[in-house]
């Protein structure tokens, strides 16, 4: 009897598991976002490194890192409700336009999905995009991917 019991108990237990593993996924969620540029500004972008990482920047002081001026002031962030992310890299071919998505996966992971268009002359360039989002802790993950397409004219 105790043997049946627990044997009926194991079998409840896995297809629980079972349900609960098979669940329906989640979609992603797109992300508004603002595009943050120092175009007709003074100040220029520093230390970014190109390295193909996303920089998450979650106050001013964390931002004059990244930048210097000559005179005048950065265009201003709400930081107490927003976040930038900074995303950069190099090419091998001319930068002709970028597409940028943001996609929140959970409130702990979010993708960078960034497709640069390339143009025929073979030279290295570097990108960047800076975009504002709503407001993200330090600890959040930003997994950063880039789709090179070349545009044939």
């Amino acid at each position: 009897m105790k043997k049946t019991i627990l044997q009926t108990a194991a079998v409840l237990l896995i297809l629980a598991g079972m349900t609960v593993s098979c669940g329906k996924e989640e979609k992603p969620i797109e992300i508004p976002f603002t595009e943050y540029s120092l175009t007709e500004t003074f100040w220029q972008w520093s230390n970014l490194g190109y390295d193909g990482k996303v920089i998450v920047i979650n106050s001013n002081a964390e931002l004059e890192n990244y930048i210097t001026c000559t005179e005048g002031t950065f265009p201003e962030i709400d930081f107490s409700n927003n976040t930038l992310l900074i995303a950069c890299g190099a090419s091998t071919w001319n930068v002709g336009s970028i597409n940028t998505i943001i996609l929140k996966h959970s409130t702990t992971e979010y993708e960078l999905k960034v497709t640069i268009f390339m143009g025929n002359a073979t030279v290295v360039e570097r990108w960047h995009i800076a975009i504002i989002i709503p407001k993200i802790s330090r600890i959040t993950e930003i997994n950063l991917r880039t789709d090179y397409v070349q545009l044939n004219f």
